[in-house]
């Protein structure tokens, strides 16, 4: 495995078909996000169909169905898209008769903008691509002025500067995508805008009741979610650095320190994390990044991220396949440079004797120069664990769970395979190892460093290390 960091690829019209699907799994894609904001469950369905057809009995490519959440947007526009220049006078507010007809209008629906808005606002539009400054209020119009050039269309979504809103998580369609989500079995959830720690333990609580297996992803993209990271952190399986929302809730400048903070302390407690947004934006339309955007990926690798993710640039772009190589190339040189350890990863060691043995686990693979560092799970735990101490050798996992298998394609360096019959420990660990091998994982001659747990199959058991030639 010459990658270890994750690559997160959001499906839509551009890859909508199996072929496309397949070329975007060959290039390097080990999570197909379904983004619920676009498109319907015909097509979503089908797409996790061919996943699943496509898939291999090792590092199958998992599955991200991502809530829409409460996102607050525009009405329609006249035409669809409306240009606006700087300095522009345009009209804010309810759809109406008698508008005139020489001024832009902005439909904004009722609802928790609305009633927020006030004169002297600022409001931005889509991802901040266009900025409107709020005057004088008539009625159920303001009077406004653009503070940026650029492009406006139906249904682009309304941030308040500044502002934030006491709405549920939770919207109907997301209670219904939800439906739909966990009716197909997917392997993870991400619910957007969470505030707080319990926006996630009520999401838990509805999804344990039907399958509580599926892992859950808090994407943070709030000023609250980020005042309470630890404890979000802590009721989350997954954090996702939504850094598009996440940048309109914050100043701009604010955002990349706010996304080392949340991978640093997804990596103190070993949680895998995805960094989002705009990360080969350019690959919209261009066959190549900018250098900037090389960087930009390569540094929240270096940061400690176990994934990176593309949104518009497979879903909707011009080099959807592409983009995916190029991300997989930034990946693979510089996963080398990612430190094995860390000073936060050195004073949590101890937390339980899991992660004692996970830790002596990498410390020895270094040591005696091993290949590969081959683990039995139930729960997924232990490979995450091992994964926290960035080993500079794959971690190979043996799973027991049809539902946590695929999980494993989030955290950083882990590949697995699934055995659904009873063994002892000694046969798990040979099985493992004969699986790998069968798979060209791993050779014959190579020396491994095995952990597992003693009865075999219980979660939160592993208590064993030995050192294998294959």
């Amino acid at each position: 495995m010459k990658r270890r960091t994750k690559i997160v690829c959001t499906l839509g019209p551009a890859c909508g078909t199996k072929a496309k699907i397949k070329e975007l799994m060959d290039a390097g894609m080990n999570v197909a996000r379904i983004n619920c904001s676009h498109g319907d469950w015909e097509s979503r369905s089908d797409w996790i169909k061919w996943i699943r057809e496509l898939n291999g009995p090792v590092a199958p490519v998992a599955i991200l169905v991502d809530l829409q959440g409460p996102k607050f947007r525009l009405g329609e526009i006249a035409g669809g898209i409306l240009e606006v220049t700087e300095g522009q006078n345009v009209l804010v507010g309810h759809p109406q008769p008698g508008l005139p007809a020489d001024v832009a209008f902005l439909p904004v629906p009722p609802g928790y903008v609305w009633d927020a808005m006030a004169p002297g606002d600022r409001v931005l539009l889509g991802d901040g691509n266009v900025e409107v400054k709020l005057g004088e209020k008539q009625g159920d119009l303001f009077k406004a002025k653009i503070v940026s050039t650029g492009q406006i269309k139906s249904k682009q979504g309304v941030t308040l500067v500044g502002r934030s809103f006491d709405t549920p998580c939770l919207t109907p369609k997301d209670l219904a995508d939800l439906d739909q989500a966990l009716y197909h079995e997917v392997d993870f959830i991400a619910l957007s805008y969470v505030r707080q720690p319990a926006d996630m333990i009520q999401l838990r609580d509805i999804v344990r009741k039907r399958d509580p297996f599926v892992a859950l992803v808090a994407k943070v993209e709030t000023r609250e979610a980020l005042k309470s990271i630890d404890e979000v952190i802590q009721v989350s399986d997954v954090v996702m650095v939504a850094r598009g929302d996440l940048g309109l809730q914050m100043d701009i400048e604010d955002v990349p320190a706010a996304q080392k903070r949340i991978i640093f302390h997804c990596n103190t407690v070993g949680k895998p994390v995805i960094t989002a947004t705009q990360m080969l934006e350019s690959m919209m339309a261009s066959p190549r990044p900018t250098r900037a955007e090389a960087t930009d990926v390569a540094n929240a690798i270096l940061d400690g991220t176990d994934a990176v993710m593309l949104s518009g640039e497979t879903a909707s772009g011009l080099y959807p396949t592409l983009a995916v190589k190029t991300m997989a190339k930034v990946a693979e040189k510089t996963d080398p440079y990612v430190m094995r350890s860390s000073r936060q990863n050195e004073a949590k060691m101890r937390a339980s004797h899991t992660e004692a043995v996970a830790h002596a686990a990498v410390d020895m693979a270094q040591s005696i120069g091993a290949k590969a560092i081959v683990t039995t799970s139930t729960s997924g735990t232990t490979p995450r664990l091992v994964s926290k101490y960035k080993p500079a050798v794959p971690v190979l996992t043996l799973c027991w769970n049809a539902r946590v298998h695929p999980q494993m394609s989030m955290v950083w360096g882990v590949e697995s395979v699934y055995a659904d019959i009873q063994m002892d420990t000694d046969q798990a660990l040979s099985t493992a190892v004969q699986m790998f091998l069968r798979h060209k994982q791993i050779k014959l001659g190579d020396t491994v460093v095995m952990t597992a747990g003693y009865p075999v199959g219980t979660a939160g058991n592993t208590n064993l290390i030995l050192v294998r030639t294959v």
